[in-house]
């Protein structure tokens, strides 16, 4: 396995030294810096797994160039060295560094204290990589892909700790159930394409009416449900209506030919529940009640809010 280390030193001799040192190994790729900025330009262009650097360097030193490193690449190991001294060691440390080595180089001492620490930097990439990986799966598993919305499993899982929460507590809850009136028919004379483009669409309007605290999901087809947290009925049933009529505005366009652009106009049924309420004794109650009031919405000829 290769590695590339920068090292920077406005000194010639001691690049020189450590060129010879390090150059054993054919692993070690070396690139050089007379100073901290030019180090910064390398770095730009280049990914490195070390850097090696003089704390005393003119236009920019060492422990700038350190401070910048810790904040903009914390994942990079920094190796200081200095000729100057225990306090710069220790001022390099404190503010990062993954080692501090004094002059005069010791050739075996310097040879294992770069093998740490770029033993440090393959560990702390492959941390990052699975780190990744673990948020990506989570993402997956909690995301509905197509709107980018929570999907049904993982609001099942918020809505019971919320309802807890809220039972415990006696706090306000709401649960909020939407259909998108005649979503069939826009896919039976559109296309499901374009049917997937209005889910897209919708579910952006309803991401921006919701709170921080809101918890919007996709619960199926075209059937969302928002959790409304310290929430009660009258707040659930302004925000609903908000939402409806926000709907009605939203516009959606179908792309007839290259020339013509065609608006489609949709709408929504909603249902809602809040807790406390007598009927309500666990978080399946809520989504039942819920999605009992946004059947009689429907009945009700659609495009409207009815509250359990």
């Amino acid at each position: 396995m290769s590695y590339s280390i920068l090292v920077v030193d406005d000194s010639w001799e001691s690049r020189e030294v450590i060129t010879s040192i390090l150059s054993i190994n054919e692993d070690y790729s070396l690139a050089m810096a007379e100073n901290g900025e030019e180090a910064m330009g390398k770095l730009q262009t280049n990914n490195f797994d070390l850097v090696v650097t003089d704390i005393s360097m003119p236009v920019m030193d060492g422990l700038e160039l350190l401070d910048h490193l810790v904040k903009n690449k914390p994942s990079l190991p920094v190796i200081t060295f200095t000729g100057f001294g225990d306090i710069f060691g220790v001022k390099a440390l404190e503010r990062g560094a993954e080692d501090c080595i004094f002059k005069p180089f010791d050739a075996r001492d310097f040879k294992l204290r770069i093998a740490k620490a770029l033993k440090y930097s393959r560990l702390k990439k492959y941390q990052d990589l699975l780190e990744q990986k673990n948020k990506e799966l989570r993402q997956i598993s909690t995301m509905d892909q197509l709107t980018q919305l929570y999907n049904r499993h993982y609001m099942q899982d918020v809505l019971q700790r919320e309802f807890t929460r809220a039972k415990r507590y006696r706090n306000k809850l709401s649960c909020v159930m939407i259909d998108i009136d005649h979503f069939k028919k826009i896919n039976d004379e559109y296309g499901h394409m374009q049917g997937d483009s209005v889910l897209r669409e919708f579910a952006g309007l309803l991401k921006n009416t919701c709170r921080e605290v809101d918890v919007p999901c996709r619960f199926g087809g075209e059937e969302f449900l928002i959790i409304l947290p310290e929430t009660d009925r009258r707040g659930a049933e302004c925000m609903a209506d908000r939402l409806r009529r926000a709907t009605e505005t939203m516009p959606i366009f179908r792309v007839e030919s290259a020339e013509l652009l065609t608006e489609l106009k949709i709408s929504v049924s909603v249902g809602l529940s809040a807790y406390p309420d007598p009927r309500i004794r666990s978080e399946m109650d809520m989504i039942t009640l819920a999605d009992e009031a946004l059947y009689l919405a429907k009945n009700q000829g659609r495009n409207c809010v009815m509250v359990a």
